[in-house]
């Protein structure tokens, strides 16, 4: 499978439920190969990924939705490969991961122990090899919401639970 099977698959299955942009369906693309190592011992997909300043980055993934620009991609770029594995893959992906904004994915692919955070030079594009993800922090879910958008605003609504409320009715 190509990593372009499992970004047409996500946006075709969930980008109506989610912005999906380019830069976040790059980091959904990175969590989907590390689920898929840390819970099947074995990629998803065969495409090499690299560090790019904003994270990781599969490079055709990047370049068939550039024309996206920073807008939201709507509809799947051609045919893709559909497995059990995939399915099962980019289902967990998006309930820990497809809620969270762009950016909020950039930082949670940027931490300490992450797979990015051993091999990122700038403008080096080096690779990020399965067996980095899989001694990496990246996959799992432990402090996957410290900081996060979706955090505070749970947050907010706990300590303060009518704010919301209010702001919704004004």
């Amino acid at each position: 499978m190509k990593a372009l099977d499992v970004a047409n698959y996500l946006v075709a299955n969930y980008g109506g439920e989610t912005e999906m942009t380019n830069l976040k369906l790059n980091k959904l693309v990175y969590f989907a190969q590390a689920v898929s190592l840390k819970q099947h011992g074995a990629p998803l997909f065969s495409d090499d990924i690299q560090a790019w300043s904003y994270g990781p980055v599969e490079p055709v993934v990047y370049r068939t939705f550039q024309k996206y620009g920073k807008s939201v991609i709507r509809h799947p770029e051609g045919s893709y490969e559909v497995s059990a594995q995939l399915h099962e893959v980019a289902q967990q992906v998006m309930q820990t991961y497809g809620e969270l904004t762009a950016f909020d994915l950039v930082r949670i692919s940027h931490r300490e122990g992450s797979a990015w955070k051993r091999v990122y030079e700038p403008n080096a594009n080096n690779v990020i090899t399965p067996g980095l993800i899989q001694s990496s922090c990246d996959g799992t879910v432990d402090g996957v919401m410290d900081g996060t958008l979706a955090a505070e605003v749970a947050h907010v609504g706990k300590t303060w639970p009518n704010a919301l409320r209010m702001l919704e009715n004004s």
